[in-house]
């Protein structure tokens, strides 16, 4: 199936935005680590010596871009779903509730592909949509990459690109870009949050 001119110059948008997310998520990392300012947040389960780990990834991406746009509220996962053994290849689903700035309560519902690599690393590409309590609706293309840490914790760090009505009350999304940062503890316990690029 061909595809449009305006379809190519989106894919080569979000590989191009993917790249840049990727690039200023190591600057941020490595210029935080090199004693820039870090934030102390939460305790270290695995050193004894240690009492706490940095978690910088939501303070930075806050410095950078301000208050989050979503945060998340409750999660509920459906899946993993085995779609490819070679490579390995899983479907994930999830429902969800959060808070949408000038919005309020949303359900955000999506499914991912996502492919397993070495190391407890893996990428994801997915689509989903918030709805609003009346029925309004933004769709979204996500892609991400993802890592499993030390303690066990699931961190995927991506991108999402936005379309809805321009009219409604989700207009502001429409075209709207979010820069997503989402943690799964082994306790079951998930935490997601998205910002907005200007």
């Amino acid at each position: 199936m061909k595809k449009s001119v305006n379809e190519w110059l989106l894919f080569l948008l979000f590989v191009s935005i993917s790249l840049s997310v990727t690039y200023l998520g190591d600057f941020v990392q490595n210029s935080y680590a090199q004693g820039q300012g870090s934030i102390i947040t939460e305790p270290n389960t695995t050193n004894k010596n240690d009492t706490k780990v940095k978690d910088q990834t939501s303070e930075n991406l806050s410095n950078f871009f301000g208050s989050p746009m979503y945060v998340e509220t409750a999660h509920n996962s459906v899946g993993p779903v085995t779609v490819n053994t070679n490579p390995p290849q899983t479907r994930d689903s999830y429902n969800a509730k959060g808070i949408l700035r000038d919005v309020g309560n949303v359900t955000d519902m999506a499914t991912f592909i996502t492919t397993h690599l070495d190391n407890g690393k893996s990428t994801s590409i997915g689509r989903g949509n918030f709805t609003t309590s009346d029925g309004e609706i933004a769709n979204y293309t996500g892609q991400d990459a993802g890592m499993t840490d030390s303690n066990g914790i699931e961190i995927y760090k991506g991108i999402q690109i936005f379309s809805s009505n321009p009219e409604g009350k989700l207009g502001f999304l429409d075209n709207a870009i979010g820069l997503y940062v989402y943690k799964y503890w082994p306790n079951g316990t998930v935490k997601g949050t998205i910002w907005e690029w200007k």
